[in-house]
């Protein structure tokens, strides 16, 4: 009989990749690290080829809150050809990182397609929330884009009526002093008492940014589509700050990961980890802080310079500013109780906000920084680069420690040497690729539970 002969592994690898590459590398198992090897391997291969056009739709909706108007803004992107799992639609909502809109995840700083784009070829309904404040209404082109307005005048702009940026007669600058800035904010502007602005200020608070995201997802997925569709949610950044606590009021399956911020009380117990404890007391409320050059190198530390001055100049497009999103997410509880009291003494407060009582009042502003007992449901996967700037493996471990009680599966992977941002079209090839994998591994079906008492 003759000896049969021995394949290595390796050449089976190549095999495979040379025929197309189809599913040659694996998940990495919980709280594993996929290395630069495997990266390489879902370069080489085509696992997930493009399958469908899509179209774009940029929608509005427009609401009141704490006695003010304001608009939501969401970026649609409807593939030509759903893929299915399962027999349902794949949806993923994304909620914008700190200083940027919606449209980040249609163009990269490099000027090429972003993720939503990739997702979208790949038969995946893609909407990306931009809160409230974000988009650039007064944009001639349309796109809420602020690339023609000076930094330092950038300022939020509540709903579509507005009629013209607000003048500097509205607020005042200064030198930034605060704890929740790890990313090297110069200035903030902060509105001037008794002005509109800052009566508008007010009211988009974290509550009123979190209102913005739920009519948002209502109107995008009503309830017939949401029967047919695996819903994911994926907080870019900051964003997660309110796609988690979005679950109290529009539950999603999972929750994808990619440099995703936790619940303010999980971001603050990570930091207080490592003996800090000065978040809760930043003055950040009412705040809008400016984040140039300096922010935006922070993030592009690895980047070669001209490569970075020209990725800086597609950045302009960005608002570049925070505001009503710092005290929920780094859980300033100073701020939120600040805010609630400066609401509560206001002229404008619609009676109906009252009827409560005070002490109820300021527990919504608050449980904007908790975890809500609906993620009992959901499964997550919290994925990072490991080199992160401001989500290294310690931060992650640590919002883990306080999110995965509250959740029905939690899983964590690495991506060797990523960073924060997708920036690069490489980056957004390996983590949509482990996106869809993770998706047929069955992550994100519902978990059984035991019919024992």
């Amino acid at each position: 009989m003759k000896a049969k002969p021995f394949i290595s592994r390796v050449a089976i690898a190549a095999l495979i990749l040379a025929a197309g590459g189809a599913h040659a590398w694996s998940l990495p198992q919980d709280n594993a690290t996929f290395n630069k090897a495997e990266i390489a391997e879902v370069l080489a291969a085509n696992d997930y080829a493009e399958t469908s056009g899509y179209k774009q739709k940029i929608e509005f909706v427009d609401f009141n809150s704490y006695g003010k108007k304001f608009t939501e803004v969401t970026v649609r992107l409807d593939p030509e050809h759903p893929r299915l799992f399962k027999g349902k639609k794949i949806v993923v909502v994304a909620g914008e990182a700190g200083s940027e809109y919606g449209m980040d995840f249609i163009e990269t700083p490099e000027g090429k397609e972003g993720m939503g784009p990739w997702l979208a070829k790949r038969g995946v309904t893609f909407i990306a929330l931009t809160r409230v404040g974000r988009w650039n209404f007064l944009a001639a082109d349309g796109t809420g884009s602020w690339k023609d307005v000076p930094l330092s005048e950038r300022m939020p702009i509540f709903n579509r009526d507005q009629k013209a940026h607000w003048s500097p007669d509205n607020y005042a600058s200064q030198p930034i002093a605060g704890a929740s800035s790890s990313t090297q904010s110069e200035y903030v502007r902060v509105p001037k008492p008794g002005t509109e602005f800052y009566r508008q200020m007010l009211a988009a608070n974290p509550v009123t940014m979190l209102l913005g995201y739920q009519k948002a997802v209502e109107q995008a997925i009503p309830p017939a589509e949401r029967k047919k569709s695996l819903l994911l949610y994926w907080g870019m950044s900051t964003g997660g700050a309110f796609l988690w606590p979005l679950a109290k009021h529009a539950t999603p399956d999972g929750y994808l990961g990619w440099g995703t911020s936790s619940t303010g009380v999980a971001y603050f117990y990570s930091k207080a980890k490592t003996g800090n404890f000065d978040w809760p007391y930043d003055k950040s409320a009412l705040r809008v802080r400016e984040r140039g050059t300096k922010d935006f190198n922070f993030y592009t530390s690895n980047v070669p310079q001209e490569t970075k001055d020209l990725w800086w100049q597609n950045a302009l497009k960005d608002p570049r500013f925070k505001s009503a999103e710092d005290p929920a997410m780094f859980f300033n509880s100073g701020a939120l109780a600040e805010l609630a009291m400066r609401l509560w003494l206001s002229d404008f407060l619609p009676p109906e906000y009252r009827k409560n009582g005070f002490a109820r009042f300021t527990q919504d502003l608050i449980d904007v920084s908790y975890p809500p007992k609906e993620l009992k449901t959901v499964r997550v996967l919290d994925m990072y680069g490991t080199k992160d700037e401001v989500m290294p493996p310690p931060v992650v471990d640590a919002q883990r420690e306080i999110m995965e009680p509250y959740t029905a599966r939690y899983r964590v992977a690495r991506v060797e040497d990523f960073h924060h941002y997708l920036f690069t079209q490489e980056s957004i090839k390996v983590v949509g690729s482990l996106w869809l994998r993770f998706i047929e591994s069955g992550h994100f079906d519902a978990v059984k539970t035991s019919s024992r008492k």
